[in-house]
């Protein structure tokens, strides 16, 4: 079983309630957040779990706004990362026939080198692990997500969490200098009240800055505390460089047509009872502003026929019931 496919029977069915509200506001589902977050509720921080929830709720949320389905990575179902110019030659330049076996095809293991379990776009100094994706081949990034993640240690690792942000912050930029960029971080109820006022002003100033984030997000957990003995923070970008499409190896050695990966069943997970305390967070940095934010400078920075759903269902939010 995949690190998020343990989240999937807690996702909501379609099709989703449009967000958008008057005045463009964005109405944010804090019930599947609380959900997903429950279901990561004792895991070790270096496992990721906590981000990996928070992941799926953003991808989510951006579903909810109108963005297709099958573009927002990581995607509801398995392979998680799936270019959207592939999935769309798959789905409408192929008979059902060969589009069922191509399907069948994507669990390979030649499959898994160009259809990763995680996305890595480059920046401008170093590719960078890239948690919540729109992207395409004919614009590149169009709107991208970086979550990150501490829940104790806050005194001794807080600061060097910030200095890793900027430095993300000014990488993604340097390339993308037109994708809309938002930060999402998460903390324990435990923080103590001057490392929530430090966390508070540092993400202000990752969006007040030239050449850093359009919008950031904090969320303040109560029920999944990590330990002093365990890392403050999710190590989900400190792994090896990833084999990429940017990166792929040449080879000459065929992949066997019949050779099959032994996935696990996905078995029954039950979700603890979280709460998110909304009401420590300030306006300008709650999730309802950052969406509203970060959606609404994707359709600012591309043509007006871009993204026609989004627009759609943003437009439909403003008029009155």
């Amino acid at each position: 079983m995949g690190k998020l496919d343990r989240f999937d029977q807690f996702l909501p069915a379609e099709p989703w309630v449009n967000p958008w509200q008057l005045g463009d506001s964005f109405a944010v589902d804090y019930e599947t957040l609380r959900s997903l977050l429950g279901v990561a509720v004792g895991s070790s921080q270096a496992s990721g779990m906590v981000a990996g929830a928070v992941d799926m709720w953003a991808g989510e949320e951006l579903r909810r706004a109108g963005f297709d389905p099958d573009s927002v990575w990581p995607r509801r179902t398995t392979p998680r990362i799936l270019p959207r110019d592939l999935h769309n030659f798959v789905e409408s330049g192929l008979t059902k026939t060969l589009r069922d076996k191509v399907k069948e095809r994507y669990s390979s293991p030649g499959a898994k080198k160009a259809l990763p379990a995680e996305a890595h776009v480059m920046g401008s100094a170093f590719s960078k692990q890239a948690d919540v994706v729109v992207a395409s081949w004919a614009a590149g990034v169009e709107l991208l997500i970086s979550t990150k993640t501490m829940l104790s240690s806050y005194q001794k690792n807080l600061r060097n969490r910030f200095e890793e942000g900027y430095g993300d912050a000014k990488n993604l930029r340097g390339r993308h200098p037109l994708a809309s960029l938002g930060f999402v971080f998460v903390v324990g109820s435990d923080i103590p009240s001057n490392a929530l006022e430090f966390a508070i002003d540092m993400l202000r100033k990752l969006t007040t800055e030239p050449d850093v984030y359009d919008c950031a997000c904090l969320i303040i957990l109560d029920g999944a505390a990590g330990t002093p003995d365990e890392p403050a923070s999710d190590e989900r970008d400190v792994d090896e460089e990833p084999t990429s499409v940017l990166s792929l190896p040449t080879s000459n050695d065929e992949v066997d047509e019949f050779e099959e990966v032994d996935d696990d069943p996905v078995e029954e997970i039950g979700s603890a009872d979280v709460r998110l305390l909304t009401e420590n967070v300030p306006d300008d940095l709650s999730a309802e502003r950052f969406f509203q934010t970060l959606i609404g400078e994707a359709l600012n920075r591309m043509p007006v026929a871009i993204y026609p759903e989004v627009r759609q269902h943003r437009k439909d939010g403003r008029a009155p019931s």
